[in-house]
């Protein structure tokens, strides 16, 4: 016990990095790869096994042969070595430990070098766990950044104590590897700090000021270590040259508050931040203060550097609480006081520590598996040998060009600003987008393209097009597979998408639709137990016979249940419509607006109004983060306008009523209100004329 009370720092500082390492281990044994990771996986292979050059684009059709800017080859390499030595997924797993061990290490040297007292770890630490938790799950360059930005701060704090040559050239040396790793923008940041502080103490005349030749001698030494890669760019001037429209289309450069919205962590960041800025100040230690405010900038302005900026704010809070004599404090404040500071301490430790394993929790049973077009992969590989060019969606690219290359090339992947430049990728997110409902028939006929591969939630306009080249040949579980070279389903998988287009004179193409599926489709495809669905409703005596024969262990998929509702409404069985459409997960405002018209028709009128009035308010488009087309409009104030022939509206719903019918007359004065027909089968004609066709 004796030894216990005397090492009491050391023992309880081992077990916080030692429950760190449980933590993070437990997190990293996940399913879930980053969508990134596969073409940095890929390139390393090849630049490895064949010595492919990573310098210049292999893998697309759109930018084949370009130049590729600042790649992080030595990770890729790294990477390529992991996976190589482990396999999937264990490779993608030990490699995020690897880099956590190496941060560790570099933690742990910081707060050596600063003489942080284990109090100050307890507070710290646990939360440089839980902001380095926020980007873990990522198998990408940035994961050993966080490892160099603690080397750096180090050097930082070596050479302001000392702007000796020895300091310096450790200084250079990390900027070297940096310049020709990832990002090393960020070291430049850092040392600039440093340098200011220099510059500060020239011009006070401190004792401790070195000479303006020695300043600008290594300044210049470092800046020109910029230049000192395989493209021979710097950093600073690369910087300068991305625009800032990213932030629009890559989810992860958006501002922190849109990404985590409401977080009482991140408050507490700021707060601490703020805290920094004035603290080190107040110490003189102003290029510190301003890499707070930098950091702290980055935090809110982008959710990718949330842990990076995080980690800094949180080991320059040890650094400046380190300066502070706690001992002379304590003696100074009641004991009351001085107890509760140190209850206070302990809550945040253990506060710190819980959400961090929370956080590992959450990784750890997080997965993407569904997410990447396994089935399709497999389908394309058998089907078409020869290979072709895919078009794909952007985060799907790097599993596709992994699996498919070199006999398939992609439209785009995760390399964007390094390869693809912003305006190419704009027009990708205006083909891809479900809500843009711009044709891709061009970029098709363009690029040449014989293969589109979309999430279900996102083939809509594609498989709506009439122009597009491409047609649906294979549908699994979670995506669509159209080619150029077969129509396997023009009836079913505009159902699919279209369920109020059905009609029973389809049933004969559907039927031979059916017999393919069961061919070729997987034994989950979205798409077979919906033609079992009509095949069965064609067989039954009437539509009744049907429902009550129905299995709900058959009902696979949201389109499935939508198509049962609008079957239910076509033949007026009213309350099977609304167990139908009431039964999907995400509802959308469409199958809410027929629910209110299968209410109506079931006399339910208080339902139907509260159905409306939810589809009408602000929450729900705040929800669905989009306004309502003129045509579910148009549906919803038609509803409320047989509601009202049948009993008084409520002050809102007839509030509602006007506003609405009066809007709509203004845009479109040719609009009949109310409308003949609720269901919308306006063009249903259109969308099936070439699936007739195809099927003829």
């Amino acid at each position: 016990m004796n030894w216990l009370k005397n090492n009491h720092p050391a023992v309880i500082t081992t077990a916080i990095f030692a429950l760190g390492f449980a933590i993070f281990l437990y997190a990293s044994f996940t399913e879930y790869v980053s969508y990134d990771a596969y073409w940095h996986l890929k390139m390393g292979q090849d630049l490895l096994g064949s010595g492919l050059s990573p310098r210049v684009d292999h893998y697309s059709y759109t930018h084949a042969g370009q130049a590729i800017a600042s790649l992080p080859y030595l990770f890729q390499i790294l990477l390529a070595t992991f996976v190589s030595a482990f396999g999937t997924p264990e490779g993608f797993q030990l490699i995020k430990f690897f880099s956590f061990i190496l941060l560790m290490a570099a933690v742990y040297g910081f707060y050596r070098e600063v003489k942080t007292p284990w109090y100050i770890i307890a507070v710290t630490l646990p939360y440089l766990f839980l902001f380095v938790m926020y980007r873990y799950s990522h198998s990408r360059p940035e994961i050993f950044d966080n490892a160099l930005v603690v080397l750096a701060l180090v050097f930082y704090l070596k050479a302001s104590a000392s702007f000796s040559h020895r300091n310096l050239v450790a200084i250079a040396v990390l900027q070297l590897f940096w310049v020709n790793y990832h990002a090393p923008i960020i070291g430049y940041v850092i040392f600039f700090g440093l340098f200011l502080d220099k510059a500060i103490d020239i011009l006070r005349q401190s004792p401790q000021a070195v000479t303006w030749q020695r300043w600008a001698g290594w300044g210049a030494v470092l800046f020109l270590i910029g230049f000192i890669n395989p493209e021979f760019q710097h950093p600073l001037f690369s910087m300068l040259n991305v625009s800032g429209g990213w932030g629009q289309i890559v989810n992860e450069l958006q501002n922190t508050a849109e990404s985590v919205p409401n977080s009482s962590l991140f408050t507490l960041f700021f707060v601490v931040a703020a805290y920094l800025v004035i603290a080190l100040a107040i110490q003189r230690q102003y290029g510190l203060a301003l890499l707070s405010g930098i950091f702290a900038f980055q935090f809110w302005s982008a959710f990718s550097l949330v842990s990076m900026a995080g980690l800094v704010i949180f080991l320059l809070l040890a650094f400046s609480l380190s300066k502070v004599d706690f001992a002379r404090v304590f003696k100074q404040i009641s004991p009351a006081f001085a107890n509760l500071l140190r209850f206070l301490t302990l809550v945040l430790a253990i506060s710190g520590v819980f959400l961090s394993a929370s956080k590992a929790k959450e990784f750890h049973e997080n997965s993407n598996a569904d997410d990447f077009p396994v089935d399709i992969v497999s389908y394309l590989k058998e089907t078409y040998p020869q290979g072709g060019r895919i078009f794909n969606r952007l985060r799907d690219g790097g599993y596709l060009l992994y699996q498919l290359s070199p006999e398939f090339k992609i439209y785009i992947d995760g390399r964007t600003n390094v390869l693809y430049p912003i305006d190419f990728t704009r027009r990708y997110v205006s083909l891809y987008s479900a809500e843009s409902g711009q044709s891709m028939t061009p970029e098709v006929n363009r690029y040449g393209i014989d293969f589109a591969i979309f999430p279900l939630n996102l083939a809509l306009p594609a498989v709506g097009d009439n122009s597009n080249p491409l047609a649906v040949e294979y549908v699994s579980k979670h995506f669509v597979l159209m080619t150029s070279a077969h129509n396997y389903f023009p009836l079913a998988s505009r159902i699919m998408y279209f369920p109020m287009c059905w009609r029973s004179g389809y049933q004969p193409g559907l039927a031979d639709e059916y017999k393919k599926a069961q061919q070729i489709l997987p034994p989950d495809s979205a798409l077979t137990p919906i033609l079992a669905s009509l095949g069965k409703l064609n067989q039954s005596a009437n539509a009744e016979a049907f429902f009550a024969a129905m299995d709900n262990a058959e009902i696979r998929s949201a389109y499935q249940q939508r198509l049962l509702g609008y079957i239910a409404l076509e033949t007026n069985l009213v309350k099977q419509a609304l167990h139908y459409f009431g039964a999907i997960e995400e509802l959308d405002s469409l199958d809410l607006l027929m629910m209110a018209y299968a209410a109506l028709n079931d006399q339910n009128y208080d339902a139907t109004e509260n159905l409306l009035l939810t589809v009408l308010s602000e929450s729900w488009v705040t929800l669905k983060k989009r306004e309502l087309p003129d045509t579910e409009l148009a549906i919803a104030v038609s509803l409320l306008e047989k509601l009202k022939q049948r009993r008084a509206l409520s002050a809102e719903s007839e509030n509602y009523r006007l506003s609405i019918t009066k809007s709509l007359l203004e845009k479109r004065p040719e609009l009949k209100l109310p409308l003949d027909s609720i269901i919308p089968q306006g063009n249903c004609g259109r969308l099936f004329s070439a699936a007739n066709s195809a099927n003829n």
